[in-house]
């Protein structure tokens, strides 16, 4: 933080541009990019080998939501400083606690 009060803008890890992945909300609509970011994870899996995690590849990860629950499980550090959750991870953690956590409104 600066004198001012104000953040200092980082440079980016990579590169000349700051990478931004920002995950919409939604409730448990939440799962529909849950499944697209388990594929992009995958093929990225596939290039760069089985540890590689999305916050690998983004400067910034951020969501509204149900997207902001997708970004701490995305980016939560373990032991080792990686990610905790794989994208493959969060599926099954909204199956299982979605409808508790977004219940519906039967009006």
């Amino acid at each position: 933080m600066s004198s001012s009060g104000s953040f200092e803008l980082q440079p980016p890890i990579n590169g000349k541009f700051i990478t931004i992945l920002s995950i919409d909300g939604g409730g448990i609509r939440g799962l529909i990019p849950t499944i697209i970011l388990e594929y992009l994870e995958s093929q990225l899996q596939e290039l760069d080998g089985e540890d590689a995690r999305l916050a690998d590849y983004f400067d910034i990860i951020t969501g509204t939501s149900t997207g902001g629950l997708v970004t701490a499980m995305l980016t939560a550090p373990n032991k080792e400083n990686r990610p905790l959750f794989a994208a493959k991870d969060i599926k099954p953690f909204y199956l299982e606690h979605g409808p508790k956590i977004f219940p519906q409104n039967n009006m």
